[in-house]
């Protein structure tokens, strides 16, 4: 007996049985039944008893880690036909080659051989170029990263308690200053530390293969020999994700946050009003300077008991009619019958005080403000200080209001008009005209300030968000999400294999090209004579379903491989040459037998290279359709 196993590639799935009214599906290549098992049991005999063909199913999702737990599953069916000494090829499409690699890697590390293994077949794989973190911190998965920093804690409890003891002048240790105990202590300290390093370092060491030269060198020497590539010289997953390196694909815009940032300008006055009226810290100290630098600068105690005597006298004279009032101080007076003289004794007493102190509206002011804000019900407020101690928002609020208005309207020159009328008009004109005029200048700089720094941020936010979605990108194309691992571009030969074998021939290219777009012409002319439907669809489509719908992958030469016959012929002539295999009367009779020996002779014979696709330099048009071929690329790898 002899085996044939086929590896499919990323998205495969297995075929879906339709209604039972309709025609059976297609099925895939490496499945059961399909034309290329067909084929090869038409094409293939096996040299000591019947040809076996084992499709080997894997998840298929575009991931590194995925990909290299189904080489591990690989190597143990590996390993039963091993046991059996039966002969068997491998074929795998696309990254189903990948997972053949990783699995030879695995048995290379293992020291097996696999003598029975005949010929291994990578149909249009692009292999992925990785490079090792630096670090070993950076390669460790979050549980390990977690429990290696637990581990050094120690350690860096006991450096800090040196280094404090040092700097503070204090030459012991523990009390102790023989320097065995420096040593003790510290390679104790340290033991925790460096037990998990090597611990984590081994386990490392076993899960990153492909940077072991010893293990790369037992793979090559082993199963270097044995490998026979085939992929077509336009083959988009090989071309694309090699170019995928070189492509810059700018998302952000340098100006891209500029017009959103900016719009904060429009909120920033009342913000900052905010700010300042809910901060107590802040309201307490606008207070305080108002009171210390402003008003009691002027203060003076005779004036101010003067100016309270007068506006008791104020007071009284308002209420007229010979009523008894009750006075601020509590006392109760006789309120005078005549006001108009009660209000002319005011004024002459009030021109009195004017004349004796020169500054009497200014202490004035201070002792509306300390009756405002610093007294409650002719109280001091508690520790003297603004009423509420900043939070009460009704005197927080007050207090701003009389910054920008009467304060503002009195550093503008109140305080030098004479007449009282000019005085009064002045205090109102202030808040109503200059005081939006001021805030709309500090607006204009505020925002003028907020527009450069949001130039600023767009373009460095920029320059990150592109470097990490270009990142992102990439690392969703190859399907990277190993830990500690960076793919860098992809090759058309394992890592650990130094040489490239030819593409195919440029005959069998061409048919398969030919194949591929007549299922283009197909497609297109079906999407074009349903495009009026697809606009009216119910449900409607969406993008994947409109692809899935009137495409079928064909169009792309990397899934029509094994639609061709004469690549299926190509195939079957490597592997009938393997030991064990042998090509069956039919296919000796095949006109095609000859021309695939030429072609694979051509194949073999030539001499390999180590030019890397993925550092030539990309053509013009190259960078521009990298996204679009790698994305529809990777998908269509059945």
């Amino acid at each position: 007996m002899a085996t044939i196993i086929a590896v499919h590639g990323t998205f495969a799935a297995p075929t879906a049985a339709g209604p039972d009214d309709a025609p059976p599906p297609e099925l895939q290549w490496w499945e059961k039944g399909s034309v290329f098992e067909n084929d090869m049991r038409a094409l293939i005999d096996a040299r000591d008893g019947q040809l076996n063909f084992l499709p080997f199913p894997w998840a298929g999702d575009n991931s590194e880690m995925k990909r290299r737990d189904a080489g591990e599953r690989l190597t143990k069916t590996m390993r039963e036909l091993e046991a059996k000494s039966e002969p068997y090829c491998i074929v795998g499409h696309s990254h189903g080659g990948s997972i053949l690699s990783d699995a030879l890697l695995d048995n290379a590390a293992r020291k097996r051989p696999l003598a029975n293994l005949k010929r291994w077949i990578t149909v249009g794989t692009p292999f992925l170029k990785l490079r090792r973190e630096l670090w070993l911190l950076t390669r460790l998965s979050l549980m390990r990263k977690v429990i290696f920093v637990a581990s050094m804690m120690l350690l860096l409890m006991f450096i800090v308690y040196v280094l404090a003891t040092q700097l503070g002048g204090d030459q012991t240790i523990f009390g102790r200053t023989f320097p065995r105990v420096w040593v003790a202590t510290g390679v104790l300290a340290s033991l925790p530390a460096l037990t998990f390093y090597l611990a984590l370092r081994w386990l490392d060491s076993r899960s990153l293969l492909n940077y072991h030269s010893r293990i790369t060198r037992r793979a090559k020497n082993s199963f270097g020999s044995r490998w026979l590539p085939l992929s077509h010289p336009e083959d988009e997953a090989i071309q694309g994700l090699a170019l995928l390196p070189d492509a810059r694909l700018n998302f952000f815009d340098k100006s891209f946050a500029v017009s959103s940032i900016t719009l904060l300008s429009v909120i920033t006055l009342p913000v900052m009003y905010f700010v300042i009226l809910l901060s107590p810290p802040a309201m307490v100290g606008i207070a305080e300077w108002l009171k210390t630098e402003i008003y009691d600068a002027n203060a003076s105690p005779e004036a101010e008991a003067a100016l309270s005597a007068l506006r008791q006298q104020l007071m009284v004279a308002h209420k007229g009619d010979g009523e008894a009032i009750t006075t601020e101080s509590g006392a109760e007076v006789q309120t005078p019958v005549d006001r108009q003289a009660a209000w002319r004794q005011y004024r002459e007493r009030r021109e009195q005080l004017e004349t004796q102190y020169p500054n009497l509206d200014a202490i004035e002011r201070g002792m509306r403000f300390k009756r405002r804000f610093f007294e409650s019900r002719g109280r001091p407020c508690d520790g003297g200080t603004l009423c509420g101690g900043g939070r009460d928002i009704a005197t927080n609020s007050g207090l701003l209001l009389h910054v920008v208005t009467d304060e503002l309207s009195w550093a503008l020159g109140a305080a030098d008009l004479q007449d009282r009328r000019k005085r009064w008009f002045w205090s109102l004109f202030v808040p109503a005209i200059i005081v939006p005029a001021i805030l709309g200048v500090v607006a204009l700089l505020l925002m003028v300030v907020i527009q450069a720094f949001a130039t600023f941020i767009s373009a460095v936010a920029s320059m990150f968000l592109n470097r990490i979605t270009n990142a992102e990108v990439k690392r969703a194309a190859y399907g990277n999400d190993t830990e500690g691992e960076i793919a860098i571009g992809a090759l058309d030969r394992p890592m650990w294999l130094e040489k490239s074998l030819p593409r195919l021939p440029s005959t069998i290219a061409d048919l398969i090209t030919d194949y591929s777009n007549a299922a283009a012409s197909q497609s297109i002319a079906k999407f074009r004579r349903a495009i009026g439907q697809i606009r009216f669809a119910v449900p409607s489509h969406t993008a994947d379903t409109a692809i899935s719908t009137y495409f079928t992958w064909k169009e792309l030469v990397h899934a029509s491989y094994f639609d061709v016959p004469e690549f299926r012929k190509l195939i079957a002539q490597t592997i009938s040459r393997a030991e064990g295999f042998a090509p069956s009367e039919r296919f000796k009779a095949d006109p095609d037998f000859e021309r695939t020996a030429r072609w694979l002779d051509e194949i073999e014979n030539a001499p390999g290279t180590t030019d890397e696709p993925a550092d030539r330099e990309p053509g013009p048009k190259d960078s521009k359709a990298v996204a679009a071929v790698v994305g529809s690329t990777v998908k269509a790898s059945p």
